[in-house]
C-alpha cells in the first residue's frame, strides 16, 4: 500500500531562485561500501522489483512505461568479507549518467528537503548512494536496476508530455503535479500510473533508508546504537523493564521476568 499524503514531507526549494542544491561531491567508495552494508541490512528483498506481480504488460502499456533494454551487470563485487579500513579503489563501475543522478537529486529532495539543521537528501549524497546500489553486481540489486532507471525516464516522459521540458526543468508545482499522480493511493485505481506508482513506492523506501542510515538521519530520529558506554553498563530502565514485565504478562510468559538475585 502506497503512503498516505500526511507521510510525505512538504516540499521547500533549496534557495531563493526555486532551483535544487545538487550536491556535486563525490561519495568516497569507502563511505560508500559502510552504507550499502547499512542499507542492505534494511532490505529483504529487491525493493523495486516484483511489480510484474501487480501490474501486467497492459498496465504497463497504458503508463507508457519506457523499455530501456538494460544490459546486465557483469562485475566481481566485494564478496563475502569486505576489507572497511582499505577497500579497493573501485567496487563497481558506477553506471547512472549524470542526468540520471542529477534527476535522481530532484526526486529524493522532493521526498527529504532540507529542514532547517536537517540537510536534504541530496546534500547527504543519497542520490550518489542509489548509483552504488543499481550499479552493484548482485541480484537484488539489479532487479531495482531495471524498475529505477526506467522510473528516472519515465518522469522526463511525462514532463515533457505535460510540459514539453524535461523533470528538472519544470517548475517546483509542475514537478509536484507529476509526483502527486504517483505518491498516493489514488494512483492504484488509474491504470496510466499505477506500475509508475509501485515502481515510486520502492523508491521511497530505498531514499528513507538511505537517509536515515546516514549518520544524520539517525541522529535526526534519536537513535543512539552502537555508541560506548563509559564505565559499568547501567542496564534498561524502568521505564522499559516495566514495559518487558507487561508483555511478558500479556503473552503468559511470567516465569521468564527478570528478578534480582541474591
Amino acid at each position: 500500500m502506497l503512503e498516505s499524503k500526511s507521510m510525505i514531507k512538504t516540499y521547500q526549494p533549496s534557495d531563493k531562485s526555486g532551483q535544487l542544491e545538487v550536491n556535486e561531491g563525490g561519495l568516497s567508495r569507502r563511505q560508500a561500501l559502510k552504507w550499502m552494508g547499512v542499507v542492505a541490512a534494511g532490505v529483504t528483498m529487491p525493493v523495486l522489483s516484483g511489480c510484474e506481480d501487480v501490474a501486467i504488460s497492459a498496465v504497463k502499456l497504458a503508463g507508457r512505461w519506457p523499455d530501456l533494454n538494460l544490459q546486465p551487470i557483469t562485475g566481481e563485487g566485494y564478496g563475502k568479507d569486505p576489507n572497511l579500513i582499505t577497500p579497493p579503489r573501485s567496487l563497481w563501475p558506477l553506471t547512472m549518467t549524470q542526468k540520471q543522478r542529477n534527476l535522481a537529486a530532484h526526486v529524493c529532495d522532493i521526498l527529504y528537503p532540507r529542514e532547517g539543521d536537517m540537510p536534504s537528501a541530496s546534500q547527504l549524497k543519497v542520490p550518489e548512494l542509489l548509483d552504488e546500489w543499481v550499479s552493484a553486481p548482485y541480484p537484488n540489486n539489479q532487479a531495482d536496476r531495471q524498475e529505477l532507471l526506467p522510473g528516472l525516464v519515465w518522469l522526463d516522459e511525462e514532463s515533457e508530455r505535460r510540459f514539453a521540458k524535461s523533470f528538472t526543468d519544470i517548475s517546483l508545482a509542475e514537478q509536484a503535479s507529476i509526483i502527486d499522480d504517483i505518491a498516493y493511493p489514488e494512483a492504484e485505481n488509474d491504470p496510466r500510473y499505477l506500475y509508475m506508482a509501485k515502481v515510486f513506492d520502492g523508491l521511497r523506501t530505498l531514499v528513507t533508508i538511505a537517509y536515515f542510515a546516514s549518520p544524520e538521519g539517525t541522529k535526526d530520529i534519536g537513535y543512539i546504537g552502537n555508541t560506548p558506554i563509559a564505565g559499568d553498563y547501567p542496564g534498561p530502565t524502568p521505564e522499559a523493564m516495566a514495559h518487558l514485565d507487561k508483555m511478558l504478562s500479556d503473552l503468559g510468559l511470567t516465569e521468564y521476568a527478570y528478578t534480582e538475585r541474591g
